[in-house]
């Protein structure tokens, strides 16, 4: 490579890094979107207004757009546009199947957490509680999701704790939703509790229990509702 093309090739990789922060910036935001009922499923995505919301151009937006896609979040027609994934109730019981399995796992494997880590975990219980006495459900389900991601995070088995985060991020459309497997899913101080003291003792079946009860609640709802 010649000097000139070596320089140009410095040069320019700011600018694709701050693009990927900045398409990473808005997939966040359409993600957070979507878990706050804010986005429904099937309803399209525009380009132009999330450009507008985000104050970015559009190449960004494509990206993040993309980016969805390939999560499964979204849905992409060559002359239509990108919509808000629907998903079936089969769907819905493959995903929730796979959180189920996926999580067993990261529960069953997790590190025990340091006394940093562990009071980093407690603040987060504290603030969730905090916004469900606001009844501010937006950062209340938001809270509980960061909780049990990160207790998720303390397995070692990175590629299955990404897969965890997939998945969730999948799901998080319908659990914005009045659907009655999601309202039956609703997470209570009594496991946030449970996790916590499961944490702090050690103890392996209850944190596989308290922290898979949701996902199984689900699952087992949505066994029944197809069979």
């Amino acid at each position: 490579m010649s000097t000139n093309a070596a320089a140009g090739a410095v040069e320019r990789s700011p600018d694709r890094a701050t693009r990927r922060m900045t398409s990473s910036r808005v997939a966040a935001m359409i993600r957070d979107a979507i878990a706050k009922g804010e986005l429904l499923p099937g309803e399209q995505v525009r380009q132009q207004e999330w450009a507008e919301k985000a104050q970015v151009s559009r190449p960004p937006i494509r990206e993040a757009l993309e980016v969805l896609t390939s999560e499964g979040l979204l849905d992409h027609s060559l002359n239509r546009g990108y919509f808000v994934a629907r998903i079936s109730l089969h769907e819905m019981r493959q995903l929730y199947l796979m959180r189920r399995l996926l999580e067993n796992e990261t529960a069953a494997t997790a590190v025990w957490p340091s006394d940093a880590k562990m009071a980093e975990l407690s603040e987060l219980v504290d603030r969730a509680r905090a916004a469900d006495a606001r009844a501010d459900r937006a950062e209340h389900m938001a809270l509980i999701e960061q909780f049990l991601l990160t207790v998720h995070r303390l397995s070692p088995e990175q590629l299955v704790v990404q897969a965890v985060v997939d998945l969730w991020a999948r799901t998080s459309a319908y659990r914005a939703l009045s659907f009655t497997a999601v309202k039956i899913s609703q997470i209570d101080d009594n496991i946030l509790m449970g996790v916590l003291k499961a944490l702090r003792e050690n103890d392996r079946t209850a944190l596989c229990e308290q922290l898979l009860r949701p996902t199984v609640t689900v699952y087992e709802y949505i066994e029944r509702s197809i069979s």
